[in-house]
């Protein structure tokens, strides 16, 4: 890597890479060969979302929507000249070698909760984030690619950006269109999208403070002068804070509960449609259902009728022990997944509505879930209403909980909505073949029907040290 970074021409850089790239696979990496990764992202239409690639799992190595790093920064996308990462977990080290096997610019900002690695490496700045509470955390996986044409892209992910997130793991990611510049005599609000993704974004990037608003300045400018009328999600994010009235709608569930309400109708069987949420983590949710997961879960059943319906089954996709000690995580010594048996003591009523990982239809099914996913499924598993890929794991912090008058979140978080209204111009998405539609099935990460914990069945608990 040393060697890429001393070479001052872009045909010794290329040369470099090469030969980087050639150790690698001497050493039994498998390299996805640069310079394809536009006709991939062309097949993705028009969901646009991909699962992480699982070194262990060769079955993922040739489908259309597997991704590596390097290909997310891949040269027929264009030239990068800087890059934007807000982060939680971040090994500097590591992502500078992924932009070397693209063969990028390694200048980049890096905005993040914590950082692995202790690596000086020039053009990269790093700074922690000046988190207002002690129990919230920075857990946005997004990041922003500049090019030279004046592009840029935006990546929303679930990854934290070391080696472990992206070997072995079930990730997933959201890629946005190349976004072209408006013109000079363009206004910061013009270009946006039919989600209003742009207002969205600008309104979470100024949610930073002090310091880290003077770091990501120049970035907020870079996203003012972009063009996001090609985007066809919309975001949905939480920042660190106490709002009541219509600010409270414009984060966690309550964002979420608005937009189904403006834009989701339901058959008249709504009631018999579950509500699937998968995370890595498991919050504390109270004694009982009522204290704050019915809230979430009436949030994330509204609809444009509004018609006062039974509650739909909530099912929850956490890994069981059985399926953490059959994974690739255990053979490595490794874990992505967190459940404390302090909160796990006090709320054993959970576990009558968990289901186990499972993904074989993907080749993930020892690949432990980090992707988080939420959406709700027709009783005969062919359709979905909407979907949610998010770094917010199931928790108060992540999706916001109310106190009294004020709604209170206290994470960074950042995530994509999927409305078919605004994706597809239909309904439903289709999650099963349809011989009779042109459209894509939407990809989702888990195998259905869901796998419901059984007697002998215990939730994997994070052991303390």
């Amino acid at each position: 890597m040393d060697t890429h970074q001393a070479c001052s021409s872009a045909k010794s850089k290329k040369e470099a890479q090469q030969e980087i790239m050639q150790i690698m696979r001497n050493s039994g990496r498998d390299i996805v060969e640069p310079g394809t990764f536009a006709s991939k992202y062309a097949l993705s239409a028009p969901y646009h979302i991909f699962f992480t690639r699982v070194e262990e799992s060769r079955e993922t190595y040739s489908q259309n929507f597997s991704i590596t790093f390097p290909e997310i920064l891949d040269r027929s996308f264009g030239e990068i000249v800087n890059s934007l990462h807000l982060n939680c977990k971040v090994d500097v080290k590591w992502l500078h070698e992924q932009y070397v096997l693209a063969d990028q610019c390694t200048d980049m900002m890096i905005l993040c909760g914590n950082r692995v690695d202790e690596e000086e490496i020039d053009n990269i700045i790093v700074k922690h984030v000046d988190m207002p509470s002690e129990f919230g955390k920075h857990h946005t996986k997004m990041m922003i690619l500049q090019y030279k044409d004046n592009r840029i892209k935006i990546v929303i992910s679930t990854a934290n950006l070391h080696f472990d997130d992206w070997e072995n793991r079930t990730q997933g990611l959201w890629i946005s269109p190349h976004l072209p510049p408006l013109p000079t005599s363009a206004k910061s609000t013009d270009g946006d999208s039919p989600t209003n993704f742009k207002r969205d974004f600008l309104q979470y990037l100024n949610k930073y403070q002090g310091s880290d608003w003077d770091f990501l300045k120049q970035w907020v400018k870079v996203v003012e002068k972009a063009n996001f009328s090609a985007i066809n999600v919309f975001l949905l994010t939480s920042t660190p804070g106490s709002y009541t009235n219509i600010e409270a709608n414009l984060w966690g569930y309550k964002k979420l509960e608005r937009l189904l309400s403006w834009h989701v109708t339901l058959p008249p069987d709504a009631s018999q449609w579950p509500i699937i949420a998968q995370s890595s983590s498991v919050g504390s949710f109270g004694k009982q259902y009522d204290n704050w997961l019915l809230k979430v879960i009436k949030s994330m059943s509204c609809d444009t009728t509004q018609d006062l319906r039974d509650q739909p089954e909530f099912q929850f996709i956490y890994p069981s022990v059985d399926n953490y000690e059959k994974s690739f995580d255990f053979r490595n010594s490794t874990c992505c997944l967190c459940y404390s048996m302090e909160v796990y003591s006090k709320q054993p009523w959970l576990e009558s509505y968990l289901y186990q990982w499972k993904a074989t239809r993907t080749g993930r099914d020892k690949a432990m879930p980090h992707v988080k996913s939420y959406t709700r499924v027709s009783p005969d598993l062919k359709s979905i209403p909407w979907f949610v890929l998010t770094s917010a794991n199931l928790s108060k912090g992540a999706w916001g909980c109310q106190w009294n008058k004020y709604y209170i979140t206290r994470n960074y978080e950042v995530g994509v909505v999927f409305l078919p209204k605004f994706v597809t111009g239909t309904m439903m998405f289709t999650i099963s073949e349809d011989k009779g539609s042109d459209i894509p099935i939407f990809p989702i990460p888990y195998d259905l029907p869901l796998c419901k914990y059984d007697s002998s069945d215990d939730p994997f608990i994070t052991r303390e040290e």
